[in-house]
């Protein structure tokens, strides 16, 4: 049997999406699966065609594609959701022309299963009979929002980030609306918030629903998920729970290209002595949180290492300056007076490597879904600092919810992506997970996750 695989062309997206096709593909030797790249002028499909040529050379049943590139019109002016969704758009001849030649081959296509934010090409799938699969990259408290949130559109008349009450969503504690996807604080007017109102309304036509998540780290969802709760009155696919899902495999038992400078610096350190601090590939803060970062844990006194990028002109994760040295928003003498304890590098870090390794003791994060599950996966505790997407969302889960990291505190802002989070309260918070009772019981609940979290993907898992 034949599956053809879509994922949206998003660093966040992609590997796990390559990853799941794999274990399948593993784990059932029948199916056979085609993975259809789609190129943008933004995203090089290269290293994914690269990644995908190299399972199959391993002898793995997987093969890629690639349909043509498309051009948007002055995309720096369009959001990445509305982006993504035009890109589909206008994939669409391609991808049936390929869809049609693969049917056409041998074996015919036994389910196209797509990425979440792809949902306008299910049409595509639909008009040549091939029933549609869609794999949710992030959590299950996302999906039962998503699911829920046409109801919640036609029953709320204010703009949702004008809410003062908690929003009730089934599966999930009632949460603050500043908490709720970025798309979703936006006026209900804007492209953004269309987009994703439109894809939340397109996943009750799957014919089923995979999430990268697992049943223990989130039940109340996938109960939730399972009775139906989420779309009162309507159908909801089959949710199956197929995570935790994470990129680079080759690392997940803690084997990483060992001569990366920030591996060799880790071996020097003790177990658990090192806090990670990363923010991925959008994690840009301006120059005066770098400095507030810089001095916060120079005041904590414990070791430490930092992916830092280029600072950015305003909010964090927007219009970094890639040729801006990173160094230069540092404070003066930070780097000699934390000489031996700490490590600041510019550039890309193999986060899971770091992970994986036994001198890292926290994470610092963004709270990507992806870097959450990481973390579970190695039992990192995490420190959130959430900066945009549904990273608020995931924030609030990890602390309130599943109590595997805290969190800190903004000051200035209105609790959304502005304001600062000051050195002292970087500070407190790197203490209180290494030092406290409040810390130690973070770090043993994070150990019970990755527990459950490597049950759930072993045979009969």
């Amino acid at each position: 049997m034949k599956v053809v695989v879509l994922p949206a062309p998003f660093q966040g997206h992609l590997p796990s999406m390559i990853q799941l096709a794999k274990r399948f593909a593993v784990q059932c030797p029948s199916l056979s699966f085609t993975i259809i790249l789609m190129g943008t002028p933004s995203f090089s499909t290269a290293n994914a065609a690269a990644s995908i040529a190299a399972e199959k050379a391993s002898g793995v049943d997987i093969d890629s594609i690639e349909i043509p590139s498309v051009q948007l019109a002055n995309p720096e002016n369009i959001k990445p959701l509305t982006q993504l969704s035009l890109y589909t758009e206008f994939h669409r001849a391609s991808l049936s022309d390929a869809l049609r030649s693969l049917q056409a081959s041998s074996t015919p296509i036994s389910a196209f299963l797509i990425d979440f934010f792809c949902t306008n090409a299910i049409d595509v799938a639909t008009s040549l009979c091939i029933p549609t699969y869609i794999f949710f990259t992030s959590s299950a408290v996302q999906l039962a929002l998503m699911l829920h949130l046409p109801k919640l559109d036609l029953e709320t008349k204010s703009e949702f980030r004008e809410l003062t009450t908690k929003l009730e969503v089934p599966g999930m504690l009632p949460v603050d609306p500043r908490d709720l996807p970025a798309p979703v604080l936006l006026d209900r007017k804007n492209d953004e918030y269309k987009w994703f109102l439109y894809h939340c309304k397109r996943l009750p036509e799957a014919r089923g629903i995979l999430v990268n998540s697992f049943l223990d780290l989130e039940p109340t969802a996938f109960k939730a998920l399972a009775e139906g709760e989420c779309l009162p009155g309507g159908r909801t696919p089959a949710v199956y729970a197929v995570g935790p899902m994470i990129g680079n495999p080759e690392t997940t038992s803690g084997v990483g290209d060992s001569s990366h400078e920030c591996l060799k610096w880790l071996d020097e350190h003790p177990d658990g002595s090192v806090v990670f601090l990363c923010f991925g590939s959008r994690g840009a803060f301006v120059a005066e949180q770098i400095r507030e970062i810089a001095r916060g844990l120079e005041l904590s006194g414990y070791r430490f290492l930092w992916s830092v990028l280029p600072p950015s002109h305003r909010r964090p994760g927007v219009s970094i300056h890639p040729t801006v040295d990173p160094f230069e928003a540092l404070p003066t003498g930070f780097i000699e007076r934390t000489k031996g304890r700490g490590l600041v590098w510019s550039g890309w870090t193999p986060q899971v490597a770091i992970l994986s390794h036994r001198a890292t003791g926290g994470f610092v994060s963004h709270c990507g879904w992806n870097s959450t599950l990481e973390s579970v996966w190695f039992g990192v505790p995490l420190i959130a600092w959430p900066l945009y997407a549904e990273q608020r969302m995931n924030a609030v889960e990890i602390v309130r919810d599943i109590g595997v990291g805290l969190g800190l505190e903004k000051e200035g802002g209105d609790g959304s992506d502005g304001g600062l989070v000051r050195g002292e309260e970087l500070e407190r918070a790197v203490r209180t997970l290494l030092e406290s009772e409040k810390g130690r019981k973070v770090r043993e609940k994070m150990k019970e996750m990755k527990e459950l979290g490597r049950r759930a993907v072993e045979d009969g898992g």
